[in-house]
């Protein structure tokens, strides 16, 4: 008898185990189809500039640098904080971060802000990527830093003809239990970049058996225009969903393309919290091909306004931009499920039944 009741908590709590993982996963996609199915969020440098100037403060955004603490010190924007991104996605800083207002980040040139704000998205946040960040904002390369390089692209050859994901895969295990809990553990972990020069090396040495699933978010007319081999085009407002997220292998690296890098980068974020081994191809088509009528958009140094910056570093502890913060995480986040909870109760009650039935036999 005894026996039998220790099966039946290990079933029980197997499926309690599968059904918060299953909970997870359904958790993430809904918080990951519900961003992109209305479109990335992105705002461009004049577009900040003017909000920050309009005369309105009761709409100015709070600005959040995820650039390195030497750099922000060297020139950030007017009132900015900066976070390093681990840190930023712990519930306690979550929890300082407005809900009822706009949320902008930026980074070097837009890449890791994307990654940000997908999962700031994800979470509930009124989050938008300053395009190319601190080089699109300033023309000071002391401060910019860092910057996309048209000269240095290989110039790689595209194709027209189309490729068709045609094979069927279950989803991944969630990298956690939560979407905020997802969302640290992806910034902890570290986001995943791919140089052109490494994907090109990669598809041409000879070895089928370790490509990548090479996946463009372009649009269908950019992609028609010129792609990578074997790429196949995906819309990211779709790319969310059951159907489309069953056309991705679980067990195989898949590298994310779009026209500058910060579009991949967002959705390789929300692929990687689902447990998919997703990189973003950094800077995108840009950096694949020197066609104007293939990579259509690409960051343009001259058009850059070269806004000020003030090098005077803010506290991040308090920002003095941030309103009263929320009473709780957005409910997009969820709770986290108490797996090990799960476990230690279902085995006190093995413990005390079997104690139970030991008594009564004695007896």
């Amino acid at each position: 008898m005894v026996k039998k009741i220790a099966v039946v908590n290990v079933v029980l709590v197997l499926s309690l185990l599968f059904g918060a993982v299953a909970f997870a996963a359904d958790d993430i996609v809904a918080a990951a189809n519900g961003y992109f199915s209305g479109g990335t969020k992105n705002i461009t440098a004049a577009q900040l500039f003017d909000l920050m100037n309009d005369g309105d403060s009761s709409t100015d955004p709070l600005i959040i640098s995820v650039r390195s603490a030497e750099d922000y010190a060297k020139g950030h924007i007017k009132g900015a904080v900066r976070y390093d991104m681990p840190e930023l996605f712990k519930a306690e800083t979550l929890a300082t971060l407005p809900k009822d207002k706009k949320i902008v980040v930026y980074c070097y040139t837009g890449q890791n802000a994307s990654w940000v704000v997908a999962a700031l998205r994800m979470l509930g946040y009124d989050a938008w990527n300053l395009s190319f960040g601190m080089s699109g904002w300033s023309a000071n390369p002391d401060v910019y830093v860092r910057r996309f390089n048209p000269d240095t692209v290989p110039n790689y050859p595209t194709f027209t003809e189309p490729a068709v994901a045609t094979e069927t895969y279950s989803m991944p295990t969630p990298i956690a239990d939560t979407v905020q809990a997802a969302a640290l553990k992806l910034f902890t972990d570290g986001v995943k970049y791919i140089q052109v020069a490494a994907l090109y090396d990669n598809l041409n040495d000879g070895d089928t058996s370790n490509d990548p699933m090479v996946v463009s978010v372009r649009s269908a007319a950019d992609y028609a225009k010129g792609h990578i081999k074997g790429a196949v085009n995906m819309d990211p407002k779709t790319l969310f969903t059951a159907e489309n997220l069953s056309k991705l292998p679980p067990d195989r690296q898949i590298v994310v393309y779009c026209y500058t890098g910060q579009t991949s980068a967002q959705v390789a974020a929300a692929l990687r919290m689902l447990g998919y081994d997703a990189w973003s191809m950094q800077f995108g088509m840009q950096a694949w091909t020197t066609d104007p009528n293939v990579y259509v958009n690409r960051f343009d140094a001259t058009k850059v306004p070269d806004y000020p910056t003030e090098g005077t570093v803010a506290s991040a502890a308090a920002p003095a931009t941030t309103t009263a913060a929320p009473a709780t995480l957005p409910t997009t986040g969820g709770v986290a499920f108490p797996v090990e909870g799960v476990f230690v109760g279902f085995g006190a009650l093995s413990l005390g039944l079997g104690a139970l039935l030991r008594r009564r036999k004695s007896a």
